[in-house]
């Protein structure tokens, strides 16, 4: 008898680890998962409809084409509620052999019952509630792991949420960088005139790279497009610098470059240079900016942001720090004509 149970118990383990090893062991499965949807959403669906570096799988809210995250934990870890079914079964049985085997011990040390060998029920009995004591050890485990699981899944979820909300608000700043003004120099005397972002894309079609960011930062990021002029030149490209930490009074207040004693900087001055006037910029800038400080830090404020826009309106690259010039430009111009551009002059590069 005590071999038998001996055996059933190691039998039941040996059960329970063959369930357990099919089961994956970290969070990490939900990478696989997610990676493996979304290509067969690439492969199925217009690329148009596709959320990069996200799946439907967590995107969706509950209830309305998705899952809930219950049901990816069961796909995290499938076989988590056999197991404890079998840790209840298992427990349950020998915790009812044991008190059966405690009843014939007590029967005995009472008189009742001649026929039992104490030494032997000893046995059984730690056998039996050894195993109880066993299976609620590992379906202890078992559940702090599920709940390990749980909140990994919850926050993984939340992340890809608030991933997809920072996207959306992004393609709505895109669509009102549109209605922006620039003021565009026309003339080689340095007239001007103000024209919204978005006409000058779709009549002119300029493209835009904006840069944002403390005086310092702008200051060196135009004196490295005054290397890139001509190459800004002959890919219609517009840079529009935008200085932050100063008033709306002190930007207006800054000199034209045309009166005695007021002279800029050549590389303010360029004609590829457009200056953005009008409301709206500062909160556009601001969030920009905050959007780029959750992924980047703080870091974001002190080296400055560059978005890069087709004229189409796509945004090609949203960048922290030092602005690649030479490679902005050979993005946009592999952007409108598909085609990769070879380095026309890699002194320029090294230079940046």
């Amino acid at each position: 008898m005590t071999k038998l149970r001996s055996v059933a118990l190691i039998a039941a383990s040996a059960t329970i680890a063959v369930v357990h090893g099919f089961a994956p062991h970290s969070i990490n499965s939900i990478s696989t998962i997610q990676n493996n949807n979304a290509a067969v959403q690439r492969v199925s669906r217009p690329a148009s409809s596709i959320i990069p570096t996200t799946t439907r799988l967590y995107l969706e809210k509950e209830g309305k084409g998705g899952v809930s995250n219950k049901l990816l934990e069961e796909t995290v870890a499938p076989f988590r509620g056999l197991r404890l079914f079998l840790y209840a079964s298992f427990a349950s049985g020998a915790f009812v052999g044991g008190l059966i085997t405690l009843s014939g011990v007590a029967a005995a040390m009472n008189g009742l019952r001649d026929d039992v060998d104490l030494n032997t029920e000893y046995i059984n009995l730690a056998i039996d509630f050894g195993a109880v004591a066993l299976f609620g050890v590992l379906a202890k485990l078992d559940l702090d792991k599920g709940a390990e699981l749980s909140a990994q899944v919850e926050e993984k979820v939340q992340r890809k949420k608030k991933q997809v909300k920072a996207t959306k608000q992004m393609r709505e700043r895109e669509q009102r960088f549109k209605e922006l003004n620039l003021n565009v120099r026309v003339s080689e005397d340095g007239g001007t005139r103000a024209a919204p972002v978005g006409v000058m894309q779709e009549k002119a079609k300029q493209h835009v790279i904006l840069v944002a960011g403390p005086g310092r930062a702008i200051r060196d990021a135009l004196r490295g497009a005054q290397l890139n002029k001509v190459n800004f030149a002959m890919t219609n490209i517009l840079v529009v610098p935008y200085e932050t930490g100063i008033s709306d009074a002190d930007r207006a207040s800054k000199p034209d470059g045309g009166g005695f004693g007021d002279a800029r900087p050549s590389y303010e001055t360029q004609a590829y240079v457009a200056e953005p006037v009008g409301e709206g910029w500062e909160e556009f800038i601001q969030a920009e900016l905050d959007t780029a400080s959750e992924q980047a830090g703080d870091k974001v404020f002190e080296e400055g942001i560059a978005l890069v826009v087709a004229n189409d309106g796509k945004v090609l690259r949203r960048g922290v720090g030092k602005v690649p010039w030479r490679q902005m430009v050979d993005e946009l111009e592999e952007a409108v004509t598909g085609e990769k551009k070879e380095l026309a002059n890699p002194l320029l590069d090294f230079i940046e």
